[in-house]
């Protein structure tokens, strides 16, 4: 769609608290009368872009831009670079944050913009989106517009697609987000958990939800059960100690420790599953903590938020030297045990990549389909 050619668009980088506050805002305009939209609570959007605050910034290089018509916020984009994955997958950089009117000189100016920072640091590919890193929201939505994301799935019209791709960017990779029922295929779930137990049985294994009472600790066994058996994951990098810290941090007021659970055998941890309540099933679209959220959060019983019936699997992994010990029937199991025990009614996952094995045939002993998709698009610089 050509722009109003007597407006022409201007990219400028955030530098200032007022450059922030309308990247942040910037949603809030593009979306508004979209009831699906669910937006990350501002306060967690500037906490991620503060240099001061966020220690991810510590190892991944980050600029913002905020295109304007006039005065006009119309679209805002990140670029950056993680040395990590870097020294893993090449010199590649990474576009994030994406929003834009419907307007391929927007969308345009934005990526060439985000591209040319790039270039400027030595990098000759650019990939995604990708909010600042690996770790954080992955993607675009391509399928699945019909429902709201849940907790930590992106959110987009599906014009996106288009304007990225008129850019010249194309596919990378497709992932897959799952969502079911509780209560529907007893069948099924009742023999998830009689393998789960077999497994445990057979293989002299234990699970045990997490220990809140020694949260350091048990965020360190998290992370390097997550570090093992990510190793070999497409487009992985590990998690330091301090980026994990801080992606816990916004966490844990949210944990039901019941739904978190930790595989062990011979007295050390083997695998893992983290689950969270979907608090978009409560949040709205105001991008604060209401009295209402907060008073629901304050009411919790047991770790379960009043109102929120989804439970999101966010990771899920066992220890490389345990691939093909049935530790993924265990986990696939105790999906089952921890949602329908803690009284969800539905469980979701986030995304899925189109090439992890393991997760993908995790998902199909749940016997349903992909829910939603979002996609990766890369471009030579």
């Amino acid at each position: 769609m050509p722009s109003d050619l007597t407006t022409s668009v201007e990219v400028r980088a955030v530098t200032s608290p007022a450059d922030a506050r309308r990247f942040v805002d910037l949603p809030w305009h593009l979306y508004r009368g979209d009831a699906r939209w669910r937006p990350m609570l501002r306060r967690v959007m500037r906490t991620k872009m503060d240099a001061g605050k966020n220690p991810l910034h510590r190892e991944v290089e980050v600029a913002n831009f905020v295109a304007y018509q006039g005065e006009r916020p119309v679209g805002r984009i990140s670029a950056s670079i993680d040395s990590a994955y870097v020294e893993r997958y090449g010199d590649c950089a990474f576009f994030g944050h994406f929003e834009s009117t419907a307007d391929d000189d927007v969308a345009g100016a934005l990526l060439e913009t985000a591209e040319h920072w790039a270039r400027r640091r030595g990098m000759v590919k650019m990939v995604g989106p990708y909010s600042y890193s690996t770790r954080e929201e992955v993607g675009l939505l391509a399928d699945g517009y019909d429902t709201p994301p849940t907790l930590m799935q992106p959110y987009n019209p599906p014009y996106y697609l288009r304007l990225v791709e008129a850019a010249g960017y194309r596919k990378k990779f497709d992932s897959a987000s799952y969502r079911w029922d509780t209560g529907a295929a007893g069948a099924v779930q009742r023999r998830l958990v009689k393998r789960a137990d077999a497994v445990m049985d057979a293989q002299g294994a234990t699970v045990r939800s997490v220990r809140m009472k020694d949260f350091g600790n048990e965020l360190e066994t998290l992370r390097a059960l997550y570090n093992d058996s990510f190793a070999r994951h497409p487009e992985n990098v590990p998690l330091s100690k301090a980026v994990f810290a801080g992606m816990a941090a916004e966490m844990r007021p949210l944990i039901d420790p019941r739904i978190v659970r930790i595989v062990e055998c011979d007295g050390g941890p083997i695998g893992f599953l983290l689950m969270l309540p979907d608090v978009n099933e409560i949040a709205g679209q105001s991008g604060r903590l209401t009295p209402s959220m907060l008073l629901r959060i304050a009411a919790r019983r047991r770790g379960r938020i009043p109102g929120v019936d989804t439970a999101v699997v966010v990771l899920i992994g066992a220890v490389e030297t345990q691939f093909g010990a049935g530790i993924g029937r265990i986990l696939a199991g105790e999906i089952v045990r921890a949602s329908t025990g803690s009284g969800y009614s539905s469980v979701a996952t986030t995304w899925v990549h189109e090439d992890n094995v393991w997760s993908n045939s995790l998902a199909a002993q749940m016997k349903t389909e992909p829910d939603k998709r979002h996609r990766v698009y890369q471009k030579a610089l």
